[in-house]
């Protein structure tokens, strides 16, 4: 008993004390004041409404002797922070719209385009490619008189899918040209047969244009497309899901708002969904090349900036390991001829 009586005493005075400093300050309000008595009351009616000892009783004054700001603050979501370097000269000449994607045996291969159709080089570390002779996947007629933009994914009986965009003119954005999303298939990466149309975007409500597609093999085996839209008639990231990668279904909402040219990375236990601005009025950023992170592939952050550059657009990423990956993109800044330059980035 007097033990407790003791411990009473003191806590009389603490609070005696931090009540004469708080009628001193002047700049106090009588609304924080009627803050600070309400916390006195609610610490009494804690230490004696339970049955606990006189040590967890004191704990419950934390909330009252920390401050008094009753202001509270949600702690952020921590976000990945890459240290971002510019690689030296240009990873292909004469060419644009990289992906890139790591062989089995290590290598690394760059498909890229120009008037010829789909291209591709080899490179042993990334960063010096070799050009690869022949066409991967040649114009057409209708719908395929432009191609473009291709992506990369395996199957489960080794053999390789390529989406990419068809066109029926190279006039850019929605109203001026359609695109749409076609696939061919290779068992060496080099020599592919056309499949057909994937995704119309004259009857899925992309209005004309489903372009610049990146897809990716969710856990669960179906594949899952990232491509632009021209839903509502403004660019934006959208997505499509399909169970055998042929019949796709388009996902509702927007992945991404404004940005466009998807390449998305899985990092640890994060996607990361890689987009260019190419116009500052519409995307309300700078032009540059930006990245956002989601936690199930869908609901996306706000963008944070890789760099911010003119004429620099549809960036793919290479997963070097869980710390770093190399993002490729197209640069164009005439009079000299497209490229494909990279920049590296270590968490």
């Amino acid at each position: 008993m007097k033990k407790q009586a003791v411990f009473l005493f003191s806590i009389v005075l603490v609070l005696s004390f931090l009540a004469g400093v708080y009628a001193q300050e002047e700049s106090e309000t009588s609304e924080k004041q009627g803050n600070f008595f309400a916390k006195i009351a609610n610490f009494f009616k804690n230490l004696f409404s339970n049955n606990s000892d006189s040590e967890s009783s004191f704990d419950k004054s934390d909330d009252l002797i920390s401050g008094t700001d009753d202001t509270q603050t949600e702690q952020a979501a921590e976000t990945l922070s890459f240290f971002w370097e510019k690689d030296s000269g240009s990873r292909v000449a004469d060419g644009s719209v990289p992906f890139v994607h790591k062989l089995n045996d290590e290598r690394v291969r760059l498909y890229y385009c120009n008037t010829k159709g789909i291209l591709s080089a080899v490179s042993k570390d990334g960063l010096t490619f070799a050009k690869e002779q022949g066409v991967r996947v040649s114009p057409g007629i209708g719908f395929e008189l432009q191609v473009c933009d291709p992506t990369i994914v395996y199957l489960p009986d080794g053999k390789m899918r390529m989406y990419y965009k068809g066109a029926n003119s190279q006039a850019g954005g929605p109203g001026q040209s359609i695109h749409k999303i076609y696939s061919a298939i290779s068992s060496d990466g080099l020599d592919f047969q056309k499949e057909g149309l994937r995704i119309d975007s004259e009857t899925n409500g992309d209005n004309g244009w489903a372009s610049v597609p990146d897809a990716i093999v969710l856990p669960d085996g179906r594949i899952r497309i990232y491509y632009v839209t021209a839903s509502g008639m403004e660019h934006g990231i959208g997505s499509a899901i399909s169970s055998d990668g042929l019949n796709f279904e388009k996902e509702p909402g927007i992945r991404l708002q404004n940005l466009v040219d998807p390449a998305l990375v899985k990092m640890n236990d994060r996607y990361l969904l890689f987009a260019a601005s190419i116009d500052e009025g519409f995307a309300k950023v700078p032009k540059g090349i930006y990245y956002a992170e989601s936690s199930d592939g869908l609901d996306f952050g706000e963008p944070t900036p890789v760099f911010q550059e003119d004429n620099v657009y549809d960036p793919s990423v290479l997963k070097i390991d869980e710390s770093m990956v190399r993002v490729f993109y197209g640069k164009v800044a005439p009079p000299q001829l497209p490229a494909v330059e990279s920049q590296t980035g270590r968490l």
